[in-house]
C-alpha cells in the first residue's frame, strides 16, 4: 500500500513530536449508542481506564441546492481518564479513541480493540462504514527558526526560504493519495501553537477507507495495522532521518 514510500525502522518518538492521535471505526447507525442507557453499558466496560463519562453533542452541517445550509445534532458520549489523555468518543454512527499521550502503536492499537470489544456487547455491528487513523505531528524549529535539517525540503517548500518565512503569516497546504480505495491526506505548513514561543512545522497524516463493508472486528483491526504503517512511513519521509533517530519517546 503506497509503495511510492519506503520502508523506515521504527523510532518511538512518542509525545515528543506527536500532538494528537485519532483511530476511528464508523458502523450502521446504532440507535441504543444514542441513549445514556446503552452507552452506559459499554462505559461500564471501560470505566477502569477512563471513568468519567461526559455527554456531548454533534454538530453536522450539510449544504444542498435551494435549502441552503442546514445542521443537525446528534448525540455522543465521552469517555475520560482523569488526565484527559485518552478520550472514547462514542456516538450511534461511530467509535473513535484520541490520544495524547501516544507511545507506540501496539498500545493504542490494544486499547481500540478493547473499545471495539465492549461495543459489540451492547450493538449489533453489521456494516464498517469506515475506518481512519491520524496522527498530528508538531516540529519544533532549529535555533534559527528554521527546519533545516528536520523537514525534508520537498515538505517545506517557501517555508524553508528564510525570506518568505520571516514574512510568514500561515502557511498550510493539502495533499491527497489514493492506493485503492485507501485514502491518505497530509496536511502541512507552520501550525498555531500559542504554547511554544515561535510556530512549529505541522504534519498531519491522515489515512481512512470510506468503502462499506461487512463489519469485522479482526479486519478491522488488521486494517488500521496496514494504516499505520503508511501514515508511519509517510512520517518517515516527511521528517529528516537524522533528526528522527535523535528524537526519543
Amino acid at each position: 500500500m503506497f509503495d511510492f514510500l519506503p520502508g523506515a525502522d521504527v523510532v518511538p518518538v512518542g509525545s515528543t513530536l506527536l500532538r494528537q492521535a485519532v483511530a476511528q471505526v464508523r458502523f450502521n447507525s446504532q440507535g441504543v449508542l444514542g441513549t445514556h442507557s446503552g452507552v452506559s453499558q459499554v462505559h461500564d466496560a471501560l470505566a477502569e481506564r477512563y471513568p468519567r463519562l461526559t455527554a456531548e453533542q454533534q454538530v453536522n452541517i450539510t449544504a444542498a441546492p435551494g435549502s441552503g445550509v442546514q445542521s443537525t445534532t446528534t448525540p455522543q458520549y465521552r469517555f475520560q481518564d482523569l488526565r484527559g489523555s485518552w478520550a472514547v468518543v462514542l456516538g450511534p454512527e461511530h467509535a473513535t479513541l484520541e490520544t495524547s499521550a501516544y507511545i507506540k502503536w501496539e498500545g493504542m492499537r490494544e486499547r481500540l480493540e478493547e473499545v471495539l470489544s465492549a461495543v459489540s456487547e451492547v450493538a449489533n455491528l453489521r456494516v464498517r462504514e469506515r475506518v481512519g487513523l491520524r496522527y498530528v505531528n508538531h516540529i519544533p524549529p532549529a535555533s534559527d527558526g528554521g527546519f533545516d535539517g528536520r523537514v525534508r525540503r520537498e515538505v517545506l517548500g517557501m517555508t524553508g526560504d528564510k525570506g518568505w518565512r520571516s514574512a510568514l503569516v500561515g502557511a498550510v497546504g493539502q495533499i491527497i493519495a489514493g492506493d485503492g480505495k485507501t485514502q491518505m491526506a497530509l496536511r502541512h505548513g507552520l501550525a498555531t501553537d500559542n504554547s511554544l514561543p515561535r510556530s512549529p512545522y505541522l504534519v498531519d497524516i491522515d489515512c481512512s477507507d470510506s468503502e462499506p463493508v461487512l463489519y469485522d472486528m479482526a479486519a478491522s483491526l488488521a486494517y488500521l495495522d496496514e494504516l499505520n504503517d503508511v501514515a508511519y512511513r509517510c512520517f518517515s519521509w516527511c521528517v529528516e532521518e537524522d533528526y528522527r533517530k535523535s528524537l526519543t519517546a
